[in-house]
């Protein structure tokens, strides 16, 4: 239990107590004490699991989704046993399914299952190993791993077990598919991952849980193949409440050798705004050079405008929300995107009347809202105060954009 006291009225607040630490991490998803726990979202995670759901993480990115499905695998309940595997870099149906196979595989679900290596035996493409860790399948483009990942799975012996597959990165998995071999290909990968979920041996058995880093559902939108996702129930990671932020910003004071005053970690937050993990950490992290460089004995409010100074000049931690666009966009539909961005930049805001005489620019009238939705999902604009006015999530997304990409 952490134990807070407040030892004075200027605010200082301090954890005194020999409880749990934070490490500061801005790259990797978090795992064990190093994660904040979100019991609200931990307990709704869990219900959607228990009452037999399919799962879509829906969230922006740098928020959490990644973390959170390590914390559900690495505290697992009694009856399941979780499977995570990113797909980012799969472009292929058949490469999908043979990668979740692999990886069941090695599961305790059909790990040394007498059944499973019987079955193996009979029905096996290019058998690449098969040792203590189980079997592993190398590439045979003649193979349907499709076929053979739904038999594997109705051949297990696992009455008491059910198996969550965890598909992280599932969007761009489906970009790239439509990308290399077109939207037919794409709705069938949808359709195969359907089928599944609604084969009535495998209900008992197994669930999936998917998210990404964009949005699946403009993805699907895109190639009218919405129906194939509308069994799936939404599981949304918002941002953190304050006291939630506050509570991070305790822990991670825990392992730097200066302390924040209640008026400094509320200006931290107020310039944030957009309350994710990812730039509070961000944020502790440049403090913590700054305070380490400049030989200080205490942080004062200059010490935290040097400090996001210094975080917007560090290119490589939001560089991704622009490569993002440019990868993802034809060259019309990105150069629309990009100056609806380079306007909000500059603005702080952008009308709806502005965003759809901009479509006409580009000639995007039929397309620009699918687009707008898409930055909405991704994480980059909102229109939460007002549904015709749009504005950044992030004063420091929206300052590191009209730095870097709009001048």
């Amino acid at each position: 239990m952490l134990t807070i006291f407040i030892l004075s009225s200027k605010l200082t607040m301090k954890l005194l107590s020999k409880g749990a630490k934070m490490k500061i991490q801005t790259g990797n998803p978090v795992r064990g004490k190093d994660y904040f726990k979100r019991e609200n979202l931990i307990k709704k995670a869990w219900d959607l699991i228990d009452s037999g759901n399919h799962i879509l993480i829906a969230a922006p990115r740098r928020v959490g989704k990644t973390s959170l499905m390590y914390y559900l695998k690495d505290n697992s309940k009694d009856g399941y046993i979780f499977l995570y595997l990113d797909t980012e870099s799969i472009n292929n149906e058949n490469e999908f399914f043979r990668r979740i196979v692999n990886k069941v595989l090695k599961t305790d679900f059909v790990k040394n299952s007498q059944k499973i290596l019987t079955f193996l035996e009979t029905h096996k493409p290019t058998k690449k190993k098969l040792g203590p860790d189980g079997v592993e399948f190398g590439v045979s483009e003649d193979f349907n791993y499709f076929e053979m990942l739904s038999k594997i799975l109705k051949s297990s012996s696992s009455e008491i077990k059910k198996l969550i597959i965890m598909l992280d990165e599932f969007p761009e998995t489906l970009e790239n598919i439509i990308e290399d071999e077109g939207k037919n290909a794409g709705k069938h990968f949808l359709q195969s991952n359907r089928e599944l979920r609604h084969d009535t041996e495998l209900s008992e058995k197994v669930q999936f849980v998917y998210t990404g880093s964009i949005g699946l559902e403009n993805i699907v939108s895109k190639i009218d193949a919405i129906k194939t996702i509308n069994d799936l129930s939404r599981l949304k990671v918002p941002p953190l409440k304050t006291e939630e932020a506050k509570k991070i910003i305790e822990l991670l004071l825990k392992n730097v050798d200066f302390d924040l005053s209640e008026y400094l970690i509320n200006y931290i937050l107020k310039k944030i705004e957009w309350l994710i993990p990812f730039y509070i950490q961000l944020i502790i992290q440049e403090i913590k050079y700054t305070y380490q460089d400049e030989n200080l004995d205490k942080i004062k409010k200059t010490t935290v405008e040097h400090a996001f100074d210094q975080m917007l000049e560090q290119r490589h931690h939001f560089e991704h929300w622009h490569t993002r666009i440019r990868a993802s966009l034809k060259s019309t539909e990105y150069n629309f995107t990009k100056e609806l961005l380079n306007i909000t930049s500059e603005n702080d805001t952008i009308s709806s009347n502005e965003i759809r005489n901009l479509s006409v620019k580009y000639h995007l009238e039929n397309i620009y809202k699918d687009l707008v939705g898409a930055l909405v999902y991704d994480g980059y604009i909102n229109n939460n105060e007002n549904n015709q006015i749009y504005r950044y999530n992030s004063p420091i997304l929206r300052m590191w954009w009209r730095q870097n990409v709009a001048n």
